[in-house]
């Protein structure tokens, strides 16, 4: 996208708050509802994202974004808990708006062969996965399930976790679109494993070895395996 916000610097620094475990999504407070709340919950969200995109993740904190806001620290907490509840608002705008553009990204992409159809397309998930650990890799490492960009394509803002059926009906649908492109005879299985198998393994990346997002060569391998699952390669007869 040409006209992209710059992104957060990215940190793997642990916040100088309490944050929850691992679980739960942390939600805000109460939801402002009169216009005078609405206009003080959107200072406090500008601001910390004023904040996250000039200093990064580890700098949003409570007390920072009340003083950049202008709003005192009690009339923060009767909306944002704390900084994981701040930053998941921000989080979900930024997850929104990618996953729009990426659906926009896609289309243009279905033109091309299917093999540099699937290394663009794993170009741009890779690249989206950076953009999100930037908020921060503790916080993004606890929340990934909520947060990852592929599975909010083709969706409306509901502000939901999505339906992850849909990017693997897309994925088969793709398929078919391609048939004379591919040998793979299972397309449900093959549009499972799309859907579902190589974001999964995105997730245990980011959990598990996040310093391996940044390598060169992950969107290749990724590109890599999405075309053994469609080419149907068969195996030998002592594989059988």
């Amino acid at each position: 996208m040409n006209n992209q916000r710059p992104l957060p610097v990215r940190t793997m620094s642990k916040p100088t708050e309490p944050v929850p475990s691992a679980g739960a999504l942390p939600k805000p407070r109460k939801a402002p509802r009169q216009q005078r709340s609405q206009a003080t919950v959107g200072y406090i969200v500008e601001a910390a994202r004023q904040i996250l995109y000039n200093e990064g993740a580890a700098a949003v904190t409570t007390r920072r974004v009340a003083e950049r806001s202008g709003v005192a620290v009690g009339s923060l907490y009767q909306y944002f808990p704390n900084r994981d509840a701040i930053l998941a608002r921000l989080a979900e705008e930024e997850v929104v708006r990618e996953s729009e553009a990426m659906q926009q990204h896609f289309n243009e992409l279905r033109k091309l062969p299917i093999n540099e159809h699937l290394i663009q397309v794993s170009k741009r998930i890779v690249e989206t996965e950076r953009r999100m650990m930037a908020f921060g890799g503790d916080f993004y490492r606890r929340y990934v399930q909520h947060y990852q960009v592929i599975q909010r394509v083709g969706k409306s803002r509901s502000g939901q976790i999505l339906d992850v059926e849909t990017s693997i009906r897309d994925s088969r649908k793709n398929l078919e679109i391609r048939g004379n492109e591919i040998s793979e005879t299972d397309l449900n299985l093959a549009a499972y494993l799309l859907g579902r198998g190589i974001p999964a393994m995105l997730r245990a990346l980011v959990s598990e070895r996040p310093e391996l997002l940044n390598s060169d060569r992950l969107p290749l391998i990724l590109s890599r395996l999405s075309m053994a699952i469609v080419d149907g390669v068969e195996s030998s007869p002592q594989d059988k």
